[in-house]
């Protein structure tokens, strides 16, 4: 017994070196890691997701492998980080519809955004915009506002995706106003009846629309957020615009499931502010359309909790829950 006992001391004697680096974090990754994304290959959540993943990989030494998981308006793959082993090889690219808008939306819920994830940082802003039709007439949010107003119910909001409605309701709640919206799906065909005419008005984010402006095919009214967009600062704020207390922000993020050791989180979140303080990854990221914006995991879970309760109010008011 007294042998036994030395040569298990022993094994934990040699152990201990090892334990105590994996507890700090310097044994992971010793594998791959799964990165899942909840859209197609090519889009710029996608897109996003290889980018920050290349530059994980150069860092740790080790593959990222990016898996793109769509279905359930990006939750699908969300489910799946939930449920995945909490050992710091599964993350996911959570952005603020599969976390703070479309769990409201889906019955019955497939994750809770505030208790299932261990929130590991931020990535970057997507700013949305609110864009009118080059016949429209429209040239400020006011005119908006004054027409709508004058005509109840008669303009029409052409919304690709859940999001962007949700950001509809809550300019008719702000700006006291009755506007119709007819779903599409996604902001390409959206944005096609907009540029005809069919359709007065429109919400996507900056990155998907910015050929259109450019181009005089889509005419931008407003960004959604309360700050001016880098990628095209001359277009005013909602509140800049005219209707006070409003905002709507996209963004993507890197979350892992919750209960993932805290010193992976740690190195995993100081990496990223690295990568994303780079001039040469802020610089491709303007050109998807989004703005580089890092934080702590602390950061983040507040904002998490801040627009999942701000938005399930606007979901309860505008009776879209219960479609």
């Amino acid at each position: 017994m007294k042998r036994t006992s030395l040569i298990v001391a022993a094994c934990v004697a040699l152990a201990a070196p090892g334990l105590a680096a994996a507890q700090s974090g310097d044994l992971w990754p010793n594998k791959p890691v799964r990165l899942l994304v909840g859209y197609p290959p090519g889009g710029a959540s996608d897109t996003i997701s290889r980018l920050i993943g290349q530059e994980l990989a150069r860092m740790n030494n080790q593959s990222f492998i990016i898996e793109n998981k769509p279905g359930v308006g990006g939750m699908l793959a969300m489910s799946q980080v939930a449920r995945a082993p909490a050992d710091g090889y599964t993350l996911g690219l959570a952005v603020s519809g599969s976390l703070t808008t479309g769990p409201h939306l889906q019955s019955p819920k497939l994750y809770d955004p505030l208790t299932d994830f261990q929130t590991i940082g931020m990535l970057a802003k997507t700013p949305m915009v609110l864009l009118a039709g080059p016949t429209s007439g429209y040239e400020t949010v006011d005119a908006v506002v004054r027409d709508a107003q004058k005509r109840p119910g008669e303009l029409m909001f052409a919304s690709g995706a859940q999001a962007f409605e949700l950001a509809l309701q809550l300019f008719k709640s702000k700006a006291h106003v009755d506007i119709t919206a007819v779903s599409y799906q996604g902001g390409a065909p959206a944005s096609i009846d907009v540029m005809a005419g069919r359709a007065q008005l429109m919400v996507d984010t900056i990155g998907a629309q910015q050929a259109n402006i450019k181009a005089g095919k889509l005419k931008p009214l407003a960004v959604l957020d309360s700050t001016r967009s880098r990628i095209m600062p001359e277009i005013p704020t909602m509140a800049e615009a005219g209707v006070k207390g409003y905002e709507a922000l996209g963004w993507a993020a890197l979350v892992g499931p919750k209960g993932m050791p805290a010193p992976v989180v740690e190195k995993l979140n100081g990496q990223l502010q690295q990568i994303l303080k780079s001039p040469e990854i802020s610089k491709k990221l303007e050109t998807l359309g989004f703005e580089p914006w890092p934080g702590t995991p602390q950061f983040m879970q507040k904002t998490v909790a801040a627009e999942y309760a701000s938005w399930g109010e606007v979901v309860r008011t505008s009776g879209m829950a219960n479609r």
